[in-house]
């Protein structure tokens, strides 16, 4: 009896929040904390549509979008096939970067330096997925390649 009470009484509780959410007034006029909602109206053949934002999202986008550019990238995964060190570490990793190239001419291959190691990084894929169905490929050439995070260069839109 007790526990039908106390559901009966969150019941009520939870549809009177869902109908206060639901008038438009309160959520333009209503404001208390003084933000200012920017309205936009869109108009097609089959409605309207209201939307209703802050102005602050569009900075905080815009705040996002100048972060990523001076980034450089966004981040992603890349197969690493080459690494080593040493006096003919710059022509090894040439040479694996040629050979990958000629292996697979579509896909883009990264010479990085850090010293003293030099790496050679494969691919740009936005998610361990993409990366993975990649990988089985490049491992059957490239034994020792395995799958590293790295920030990639935004892919193209299509």
């Amino acid at each position: 009896m007790r526990n039908k009470v106390i559901l009966a009484l969150a019941v009520l509780l939870l549809s009177v929040i869902v109908v206060r959410g639901q008038n438009d007034q309160d959520n333009v006029s209503g404001n208390r904390r003084g933000i200012n909602i920017m309205e936009e109206q869109f108009q097609t053949d089959q409605g309207r549509v209201q939307i209703y934002q802050d102005p602050r999202i569009d900075i905080l986008l815009q705040r996002h979008i100048a972060y990523n550019r001076k980034k450089g990238g966004i981040n992603g995964f890349r197969i690493q096939i080459y690494f080593g060190s040493g006096h003919t570490a710059r022509e090894n990793a040439n040479e694996s970067k040629a050979r990958f190239l000629s292996y697979f001419p579509e896909t883009r291959a990264h010479i990085l330096y850090q010293s003293p190691f030099y790496k050679v990084r494969v691919g740009d894929f936005r998610t361990k997925n993409e990366a993975l169905k990649f990988y089985r490929d490049v491992q059957r050439r490239f034994p020792n390649a395995y799958i590293v995070p790295d920030i990639i260069e935004f892919p193209e839109l299509k």
